[in-house]
């Protein structure tokens, strides 16, 4: 899953109340009255007509299958933004090593194993603006700890399957089976420690 449909399952998950209130009452309240028009509901009723139909109408109309959620919860915390520049940097690494010296493998890695939590807050603080929320909530113990972690973590193994910093097939096979499984362990242990919906 990529660090922005992280950022957007945030958002959904503390800010829903708040979305449906402010953002899309514009783009749903017209569709409704339209419809409730098309059907020539009388307008006593329309008011409870569009309250019992609101919910229904700004909800997500995409229903989870058990496979599907299965396959979720394996790739839902792997920042594919992170790992996507992070291998289109290990390509690059001949190129880079020769313009700057300095950069190894290893300070490649962690560099980017700094940068990851940095983009899940850019995206996530660009997309709570663009639904026309603070960049990011008042409190810092209301921050998307959780899934900033789990993204971090998530990067950490799965880029260890990439090589320069792993060779050897006994190592790629430790470094996927590894990546598979805190993945895995991540998607557990977010179940229980994630704060409920606000």
């Amino acid at each position: 899953m990529s660090l922005a449909a992280l950022a957007d399952d945030e958002i959904l998950r503390t800010d829903r109340a708040r979305l449906h209130l402010d953002h899309l009452t514009p783009i749903v309240d017209p569709a409704l009255d339209e419809l409730i028009t098309t059907f020539g509901v009388n307008a006593a009723r329309r008011p409870a007509l569009r309250t019992t139909i609101r919910p229904l109408a700004a909800g997500s109309p995409i229903q989870k299958s058990p496979g599907s959620s299965a396959l979720d919860g394996l790739a839902k915390y792997i920042p594919t933004e992170s790992i996507t520049l992070y291998v289109a940097a290990t390509a690059a690494m001949s190129s880079l090593t020769a313009t700057f010296p300095s950069v190894t493998p290893v300070s490649l890695y962690w560099g980017f194993v700094a940068l990851t939590p940095i983009f899940f807050l850019l995206i996530y603080a660009g997309k709570r603006r663009g639904q026309r929320l603070p960049a990011l909530p008042a409190a810092p113990k209301n921050w998307p700890w959780w899934k900033l972690i789990a993204a971090t973590i998530a990067f950490m193994v799965w880029a260890l399957a990439v090589p320069p910093l792993v060779s050897g097939d006994a190592g790629k096979i430790v470094s996927a089976f590894g990546a598979l499984l805190i993945s895995t362990m991540l998607s557990l242990v977010g179940a229980v420690v994630e704060p409920p919906e606000s």
